[in-house]
């Protein structure tokens, strides 16, 4: 790896400490922002541009959030990848913000890919997030654009969206373990935010939801969130309502599950050991079928403690250098 490369990921490193904490003071004396930018299919994103770039873009893509590409966590991202000398774009994937999986929001992708491809001599490369990672090892791996990427970093992937939602049985039941609680109350929060007046949820309990779908993955105990959940939504069924509506999704269009051998870059998954939301075998699903292609790519799986659901976890220094080692992959 090129000295200059190196000094870049090592200030992406740095600059990622930062990530998740609100009132983080952000350097952007050094970043071109243009926000609301207008695609031509009239799709919107946001564009984070170093004054030193680096020769690559990175096309990142937020995961089930209320604010969608504003998420103040995503923005920090983008500033601390232009901080590093990447240009950094950030599309507005209004569905999956709203717990929608349409098809929609990869066709933002990959028109994206499109307009900001680059020559030999620039790099383009695809991060995704939860939900979102999979929409990216999806783009690249079609065949309008895998030629057009030259690497995807995913952090909390999933093998197949439908598969996800498909676990029907063990929800009819109540949970029974801390980890199946919180994705078992994460579900029912999606479907209120998107379904809330059809369930007949009062406007006020709804909000109180988004509240905590907010700050759900970094802010609130799992013995809080099963009271609220028992104690305000029980009575609702919530779950059920949402897991029969979101079926009628396109999830199987979505997701990289069978479509991985079209992929002709680089691949870095990086996924949370304790990942509530999406457990870190989906991960090791997609690691084995980009494995087992009959041209197979270079692709790395790290399965870590330094994330949990895409938040950061606890620091450990080994680990630390392979999440470094994972990450090099947008510079190298």
């Amino acid at each position: 790896m090129k000295i200059t490369a190196f000094i870049r990921l090592m200030s992406l490193v740095l600059c990622l400490r930062s990530v998740g904490i609100p009132d983080s003071a952000a350097e952007t004396c050094s970043i071109l922002e243009k926000r609301d930018l207008v695609a031509p299919s009239g799709g919107h994103y946001h564009l984070f541009m170093p004054v030193s770039p680096a020769g690559i873009t990175v096309i990142a893509a937020h995961g089930v959030t209320l604010d969608g590409y504003n998420d103040f966590r995503v923005v920090q991202f983008a500033r601390a990848l232009a901080g590093s000398g990447v240009v950094c774009v950030l599309p507005d994937l209004h569905h999956i913000a709203n717990g929608s999986f349409n098809t929609k929001d990869l066709d933002l992708i990959s028109e994206l890919i499109c307009e900001y491809e680059q020559n030999k001599a620039r790099r383009l490369g695809l991060v995704g997030f939860s939900y979102a990672a999979s929409y990216v090892l999806t783009a690249a791996a079609s065949e309008e654009s895998a030629a057009k990427v030259s690497s995807v970093t995913t952090f909390g992937a999933c093998y197949s969206i439908s598969e996800s939602f498909k676990i029907s049985e063990s929800f009819k039941a109540l949970p029974e373990t801390d980890l199946e609680w919180d994705k078992y109350i994460h579900f029912a929060l999606m479907g209120i935010h998107r379904f809330y007046r059809e369930m007949g949820i009062p406007s006020h309990i709804a909000g109180e939801c988004e509240d905590l779908l907010r700050d759900y993955c970094s802010l609130y105990s799992i013995e809080f969130k099963r009271q609220f959940y028992q104690s305000r939504l029980a009575s609702y069924e919530p779950l059920e309502f949402y897991r029969t509506q979101v079926m009628h999704d396109s999830l199987d269009k979505l997701s990289p599950k069978g479509k991985l051998a079209g992929i002709k870059c680089k691949v870095s998954l990086i996924h949370g050991v304790d990942d509530h939301m999406i457990p870190a075998h989906e991960s090791r699903r997609i690691h084995a079928e980009l494995s087992m292609a009959q041209r197979p790519v270079d692709s790395r799986l790290l399965v870590t403690s330094l994330l949990g659901h895409v938040h950061p976890g606890q620091i450990k220094l080994f680990e630390l250098l392979q999440f470094v080692k994972s990450l090099r992959l947008i510079f190298d």
